[in-house]
């Protein structure tokens, strides 16, 4: 078979950017060390980069043991292009640009919003536009738009939104024939499940628990998204944990959904305690103060979860599953209440963590796969320092 040498080219080049990226600033020689290309094929792929700006030389690695020069160090230049996010939600729209790092350009969120089929592209193209205004001039600009659904997706197709009805419309072809940079949508379990692996875990192998109006699992096995034949992988919010239980908009009776999403919670926290108000908040303080309803009902909670989490860990065998959405955040005591009820042999190496990021690992979810899709580097790592948190 004869191979396309433009191809190849472009292979590498992915190689070494996705080397640079994944270092605190990296030298020639260990990046011919580490890609196992030659240095001829190592000096035109970084000449070409830091003529295009996309990578930086600054600052010196250390000498040989014969001393000599030190070699100059190369470092991505993550101010080089912007990111844009929007995370659509039954009631809630929010926006994002930021650089190809962590920082923040713009932000902009509504709640209470009614969004339908009917006025959703009108909303997100004007967040989209907002965006656009308040963006400084960058070498490569805006390198594309990741969009954030709280339901299923296939192949950039909103299949399954249950609060809404906007996968009644094709928004991936509308605004892809709007806008000149790349369209991305995706579910927002999966991006959070991103953000984690690409900024916060050396590990291949890695579940992100999403608990928020639904309860969605984020899975990627050896460092590629698991999605599914139809995109619905993940969808443990629907598996049925009661028989003949609460009637569940899938059509299904008894999904877990309706018992640990955050609407659930507060739905049953204020039958239980009879409050016309509820939030992540009081039931925190309530469980802190050792009221034992309280307690005895976020054991129940936990029970539930526990039991996915242990279907999860069953079917994946994974090295980490990280927990995000309000109730961790606010009782991050959680995890540990997981981890002891999860006993099985199959798990003795596992890590149960909160998440370092929770509504921000949306952000940086969509950051990650923009870069990753822009440079087409098929295994994407930011570099950072692994603390406690990030295992």
């Amino acid at each position: 078979m004869k191979t396309d040498k433009f191809k190849v080219r472009e292979q590498n080049v992915s190689l070494v950017l996705q080397e640079i990226i994944k270092s605190n600033g990296i030298s020639r020689i260990q990046l011919a060390k580490i890609t196992a290309l030659n240095k001829t094929s190592i000096t035109s792929i970084t000449s070409d980069l830091l003529d295009r700006k996309i990578v930086l030389e600054k600052g010196t690695g250390e000498g040989g043991m014969s001393g000599g020069r030190k070699p100059i160090m190369i470092h991505f230049n993550e101010k080089a292009g912007i990111c844009l996010l929007l995370n659509i939600d039954a009631g809630y729209l929010a926006c994002t640009a930021s650089y190809l790092d962590r920082q923040i350009i713009f932000q902009k969120q509504q709640t209470d919003v009614n969004i339908t089929k009917d006025n959703v592209l009108e909303m997100i193209t004007d967040k989209i536009e907002q965006m656009i205004a308040h963006l400084p001039s960058t070498e490569l600009g805006v390198i594309g738009l990741t969009i954030a659904i709280h339901g299923s997706v296939n192949h950039n197709k909103i299949t399954f939104t249950p609060r809404s009805n906007i996968d009644q419309i094709d928004l991936y072809h509308i605004l892809q024939k709007k806008y000149d940079f790349a369209i991305h949508i995706e579910n927002e379990a999966n991006l959070s499940a991103i953000g984690e692996y690409a900024f916060a875990s050396p590990s291949n192998y890695l579940i992100n628990l999403s608990v928020r109006n639904g309860v969605r699992a984020g899975i990627i096995q050896n460092g590629k998204i698991e999605k599914g034949r139809n995109g619905n992988a993940g969808e443990v919010g629907h598996t049925i944990i009661k028989a003949q239980g609460l009637r569940c908009i899938c059509g299904n009776s008894g999904c877990l959904e309706q018992y640990t999403s955050l609407n659930a919670i507060y739905r049953r926290f204020s039958e239980l305690k009879n409050m016309n108000f509820v939030n992540m908040v009081i039931i925190r303080e309530y469980f802190r103060s050792g009221d034992p309803e309280t307690i005895a009902f976020i054991a129940e909670t936990v029970d539930m979860l526990n039991n996915c989490i242990n279907t999860l860990v069953m079917m994946f065998d994974p090295e980490i599953i990280t927990l995000n959405g309000d109730l961790f955040k606010e009782l991050p005591e959680i995890s540990e209440m997981i981890t002891a009820q999860v006993k099985s042999a199959f798990a003795k190496d596992m890590v149960i963590r909160n998440s370092c990021f929770h509504e921000q690992a949306t952000i940086l979810g969509a950051i990650a796969l923009n870069v990753q899709q822009y440079f087409d580097i098929p295994n994407l790592k930011y570099n950072r320092d692994y603390d406690s948190c990030l295992i």
